[in-house]
């Protein structure tokens, strides 16, 4: 679970390019603190509900006693994700979810108090951290843990996030937009680890032969 704090703390700055104009905005409403945390509380439910969604789309796979697909196919749809640009139907895909998700925002006044409507959209926003995270959520074990994974990468993401709403020029560097043209290779060199992993191929460490009859990984002692 560690791991999903840290993956959403060292990715924040991909968060400040993605979502650095809605936390600027949102400061120009002087927005409390209090009310800054209201929306991001929405926003980690909105990651909650994204885990949820690629749980029970990917987990079906653990009651036919094919655990070992589970990871194959995370790593196919990070792949796919981080491809997106070069496939029409899935580019297609991320944009139409990205202009539904943004026009229901519009439609939001979150007023002084934040909205949690308004954060749980955010959270939906088509992005490649955040989907990959929860991609990867699926490996959790259970839809609890998914959601709590999604939750600790929400919390990992905040500090950088709240800076930007009490600094408003923070964030605008072209370090960060460079940063953020990266993303998309660290999810598909996430995808092909977890496809090489997951296929079984005897490599020890590497992509170990999976027992189905026990259910687990024999990665290094020899049969």
């Amino acid at each position: 679970m560690w791991s999903a704090f840290i993956l959403g703390f060292l990715g924040s700055l991909h968060c400040a390019a993605m979502c650095g104009p809605l936390m600027l905005g949102l400061a120009a409403r002087e927005y409390s603190l209090f009310s800054h945390i209201v929306h991001h509380v929405g926003r980690w439910l909105g990651y909650a509900a994204l885990a949820l969604f690629f749980y029970f789309l990917i987990s079906p796979l653990q009651v036919f006693k094919l655990q070992q697909y589970v990871g194959l196919v995370s790593g196919i749809l990070l792949v796919l994700y981080a491809l997106k640009s070069y496939i029409r139907p899935v580019n297609a895909l991320i944009e139409f979810l990205s202009k539904k998700v943004t026009n229901w925002m519009t439609k939001i006044n979150p007023g002084r108090t934040g909205s949690i409507s308004l954060g749980f959209l955010n959270g939906l926003l088509p992005c490649g951290l955040s989907f990959g995270a929860a991609i990867l959520s699926v490996n959790a074990g259970s839809a609890v843990n998914a959601m709590l994974y999604m939750i600790l990468f929400g919390i990992g993401t905040l500090p950088i996030l709240l800076a930007i709403s009490y600094l408003p020029r923070f964030g605008k560097g072209n370090i960060i937009q460079k940063l953020n043209r990266h993303t998309p290779k660290l999810l598909l060199i996430v995808g092909l680890v977890l496809i090489v992993r997951s296929a079984g191929l005897g490599i020890p460490y590497l992509s170990p032969d999976y027992n189905i009859e026990e259910e687990k990984m024999e990665c290094c002692e020899p049969t």
